[in-house]
């Protein structure tokens, strides 16, 4: 069944085609040209009558083999969705929790030991979410916090950790009978030895103009990653974007080659654009120089970037 499900939430489409192609030889077969010209070719061997019950059936057949797709690849789409890797929530660690045999102390507990976790995180306290999350598995072992592990420490680079905690989520998750979380973890697998690096070129390559911001929080502008260059006086611009608990947002610049005291201020803002993180300086930096920032989203909701920098500067911005 395991696979019967990993398998189907993989297939998507190839069987909409299919549902498609059928679709079109039954419409096909609905018009009398097409039963003419077949009947023509077999009018020796088989009698009109003959040919309209076999003609029925087969449509009849078709018809049920077009739903039976059309199920089957709408089934794989919700799979697909379902089983992909995401970022756990404090509700699916409470619809875990409601299945558990525990007390509602030790319930308690955990999801108090959840909360704190990913408050440590919204001050990038990696070390702290972990050891809260550890407290929060050795009460009850949820998948919840057992995921966000796997999570914390491949932010680290920690993966032999990261590797133990995903098989202990995996175990789990056996244990509960849980098909859909095997499917997942098995689609988010980690590796047991750090990647080889490789060099970095993030800020090297084609720009795109920045487009122009906002003036105000209010009025920001949505933002999707890729590679800019600021190309007119990019001053106190306000961008944002959308991220999912657990999403990290990960900034690159380069301040601009040809001025030195160049501004290149970024601040990273929360969802009421309270101000979170900032990196570089509004005014007397070096040419040529890089600053970097990754940032882990704590709640889900749109979140602020606002801008300052000089013409010239390039920005790399990237959702992960």
């Amino acid at each position: 069944m395991l696979e019967l499900i990993k398998g189907l939430a993989q297939v998507r489409d190839g069987l909409t085609l299919i549902a498609f192609l059928s679709l079109v030889l039954l419409l096909a077969f609905r018009t009398r040209k097409v039963p003419e010209l077949l009947f023509g070719l077999f009018r020796d061997k088989l009698t009109r009558q003959q040919f309209a019950t076999l003609l029925h059936r087969f449509m009849v057949l078709g018809f049920s083999a077009f739903i039976a797709l059309v199920l089957l690849a709408a089934l794989s789409q919700v799979l697909g969705h379902i089983t992909a890797p995401r970022a756990m929530t404090v509700d699916d660690l409470r619809r875990e929790l409601a299945k558990a045999a525990a007390t509602e102390q030790q319930k308690d507990h955990v999801e108090a030991q959840y909360d704190l976790a990913l408050e440590k995180l919204s001050r990038h306290d990696f070390d702290g979410a972990i050891a809260s999350l550890k407290a929060s598995v050795q009460a009850i072992p949820t998948l919840a916090a057992q995921e966000m592990l796997v999570y914390l420490y491949r932010q680290k680079g920690d993966f032999d950790n990261a590797a133990g905690a995903w098989e202990a989520a995996k175990n789990t998750a056996r244990e509960n009978g849980d098909l859909l979380a095997q499917v997942r973890l098995d689609n988010d697998v980690v590796p047991r030895t750090i990647p080889s690096p490789k060099s970095e070129t993030d800020l090297v390559g084609t720009t795109t103009p920045l487009p122009k911001g906002g003036a105000l929080v209010e009025t920001a502008v949505p933002i999707e990653s890729g590679l800019f260059r600021c190309v007119s006086n990019c001053q106190n611009w306000w961008y944002k974007v959308n991220l999912t608990t657990g999403q990290r947002l990960s900034l690159r610049l380069r301040t601009a080659d040809d001025n030195n005291g160049a501004a290149a201020d970024i601040a990273i803002c929360d969802t009421n654009g309270a101000i979170l993180q900032k990196i570089g300086n509004w005014c007397c930096l070096p040419a040529n120089t890089i600053y970097k920032s990754d940032w882990t989203a704590a709640v889900t909701g749109w979140h602020f970037i606002r801008l300052t920098v000089s013409d010239g500067t390039v920005l790399h911005l990237e959702i992960l």
